[in-house]
Formats: structure tokens, C-alpha cells, sequence
């Protein structure tokens, strides 16, 4: 029977299995949501570059062989700082593993100078030191210590591989997805039209917009705070500044994620002796954080995504906490499909009739 001449009842029963095939779906995909969502902002962010790169090709094959090789570049791009990160992380573990061993047998390392000189203090602080960084260096401490070093490390290895697989399978869908862009880009909006109507063109326009001023915002603002604070490093002479502003740039395309990176420099020459240094470094950074966070970031996605500043900020904020990393995007894409539909049913509307 053509679905127009369907009754009521029938029209009823094929929505709801419809429903409920997508509900199952979603159910049985739901460890893998996380990656379609990043594969799709991957796409659409990267869609004008990926124009450029597929006029490159010629030839039966250009799509097959300008979607592997574009994903491939993604790939590298994504896992180069990783892989360095993971490089750097391990040297330091070991630095640290030979630093606990050498204190097994000569005993606590020795404290700071200035940290023994705090006034009141020194003496609640130099007890501190000797009874647990004294008993960590122990035979016995260290014994007892092993399961939750071996715990600690088996939690990590499962949380890495869970987001190795997640990229994998990131890569692997956004490669689909650039291969068939042009056939989603017409059956999507056809789909949304069929189920919601024709204005429904306009909402997918402004999620679209929304997302690429997300990622404009995030990369933007990142790398304008790695490159302030990679200033900072070296004015203060803190160790190795030019890796240390790209991993608080990593680390900035998160939301409020940087005090991580440049707290851990400030602790560094904090250790060091550097106390001028590593308050430089602490208030620069708190500074450079407020502006970029509160300001900067939810003016960039605001203009783009045509949302009002508060809304920006709450869609970035609401995103992150609902939905992880990958809300950094989602979020303002809902706040400006939401403020779409409200201007659309309100402000548009004619006025009553007094």
C-alpha cells in the first residue's frame, strides 16, 4: 500500500517502529556515539579544506584515494601530539621511578631551601617530608604500595586503550563519511524535510554553523593561549617553555583544562626555587584562562553561530559536562538550533490582533 493511502492506525504503528529501531540502534552503538559525533564535527570542520584537497585528484578514484589520504592526514594530526606527549610522559616516569629507587637507599631526598625556611612551618613540614617521602623510599612502603601502583596503571591502560579505539573508529567513520559526503548531504536534509518539514533547512544550517564557529573558537583561542604562556616559560626560564606552551595549548582547547598544564610548570620552578617564577607563571595563566574562557572563546562562537554571549558560554559549559570532550561542539550546535527555533516561533510570528 503507497504510504499515502495508509490509515491513520497504520501511519501511527510505522512511526513507532521506527522509534523503536532507532532507540535499539542507539542502544547498540552507544560505546561508539562518541566517535560518530567526532567524525561528524571532524567533517564538517574540515569540509572547505577537504574541497581543496579532492580538487588535487583526477581519475575514477578520486574520491576513494582523496577521502584515505585526507583521513590519514587527520590521523597523524591527532595522534603526532599524543605520541610525542606519551614520549615525554614516559622519560619523566622513569626520571621519577629512578628518583624513588636512589631514595630507597640514601634515604628522603633533601627539601627545597626555601620550602625549610617558611617561617612557623618548617618544622611541621620538615616532620612531613622525612615520615612520607622518608617511608616511601622503605622496603616495606614500597611493598605495600605496589598493588596501587599496579592498580593505578591497569585503570590508565584500559582508560588509553578505550580512546585509542575510540580514534580508531573515529578515523575510520570520518573516512566513510568524507567518501559519501555528497550522498548524506542530500539525503540528510531530504530525511529531516520528510519527517520535519521545510523549515527544518534553516535549523540544520545554523547546527552546521554552529559547530565550524566551535571549532574556530577552540583552535583559535588554544593556540593564541599556548603561544601567551609559551611567552611566559621562557620569560621566567621555566624548563623546556616551547613544549611546555603546546601542551597548555592541548590542554586549552578544553575549558578551564590549562590551569593543569601551567600549574604543573609552576610547581616545577616551584621545586626549584623559583618562587617569583612559578607565581608569574600561576597568575599569567589565571589571567590568560579568564579572559580566554569568559570572554574571548564565547565571543568567537557567539558572532559565528549567531548566539548571544551568555548562551554561547552555557552551550560550551552544558556540553562539556554532559557530554565530554566532543560537547566543547555539540553543545553551542544545540543553544543555536534552540535560539533558531525561538526567534523562528516567536519573534517571527505575526503580531496579534489587538
Amino acid at each position: 500500500m503507497p504510504p499515502e493511502n495508509a490509515t491513520l492506525a497504520q501511519k501511527t504503528a510505522r512511526y513507532v517502529l521506527i522509534g523503536a529501531l532507532v532507540l535499539v540502534g542507539a542502544w547498540m552503538l552507544r560505546h561508539f556515539i562518541a566517535a560518530l559525533c567526532w567524525a561528524v564535527v571532524l567533517a564538517i570542520a574540515t569540509s572547505s579544506a577537504y574541497d581543496r584537497w579532492l580538487a588535487r585528484f583526477r581519475g575514477r578514484r578520486r574520491d576513494v584515494w582523496a577521502s584515505l589520504s585526507f583521513t590519514a592526514i587527520i590521523g597523524v594530526v591527532l595522534l603526532g601530539p599524543l605520541i610525542y606527549g606519551g614520549v615525554i610522559a614516559g622519560r619523566e616516569a622513569i626520571a621519577i621511578v629512578r628518583d624513588f629507587t636512589a631514595a630507597a637507599g640514601t634515604g628522603p631526598p633533601p627539601l627545597p631551601s626555601w620550602l625549610a625556611q617558611i617561617p612557623w612551618l618548617s618544622r611541621w613540614v620538615r616532620d612531613f617530608w622525612v615520615e612520607y617521602v622518608g617511608s616511601a623510599g622503605g622496603g616495606t612502603a614500597h611493598m605495600h604500595a605496589s598493588p596501587v601502583v599496579i592498580e593505578w596503571t591497569r585503570v590508565v591502560g584500559e582508560q588509553v586503550a578505550r580512546r585509542i579505539v575510540t580514534l580508531v573508529f573515529t578515523l575510520l567513520t570520518l573516512f566513510f563519511v568524507y567518501l559519501n559526503r555528497d550522498r548524506l548531504s542530500l539525503q540528510v536534509p531530504r530525511m529531516c524535510r520528510r519527517l520535519f518539514g521545510s523549515a527544518v533547512d534553516r535549523l540544520l544550517g545554523r547546527v552546521v554553523t554552529a559547530i565550524r564557529a566551535a571549532v574556530d573558537g577552540i583552535v583559535l583561542v588554544a593556540v593564541g593561549e599556548g603561544g601567551v604562556m609559551c611567552g611566559v616559560y621562557a620569560l621566567v626560564h621555566a624548563p623546556h617553555p616551547i613544549l611546555s606552551g603546546v601542551v597548555t595549548g592541548i590542554f586549552a582547547c578544553v575549558p578551564f583544562a590549562a590551569p593543569i598544564a601551567f600549574g604543573i610548570v609552576a610547581v616545577v620552578l616551584l621545586v626549584r626555587g623559583s618562587i617569583a617564577g612559578a607565581i608569574v607563571v600561576g597568575a599569567a595563566g589565571l589571567v590568560v584562562l579568564f579572559i580566554a574562557d569568559h570572554f574571548v572563546r564565547p565571543v568567537i562562537i557567539g558572532e559565528g553561530a549567531k548566539l548571544p554571549f551568555l548562551w554561547a558560554l552555557l552551550g560550551i559549559l552544558g556540553g562539556v559536562e554532559s557530554f565530554g570532550l566532543v560537547g566543547i561542539f555539540i553543545g553551542p550546535a544545540l543553544m543555536a538550533a534552540l535560539v533558531s527555533l525561538w526567534r523562528g516561533w516567536v519573534e517571527e510570528m505575526p503580531a496579534d490582533g489587538g
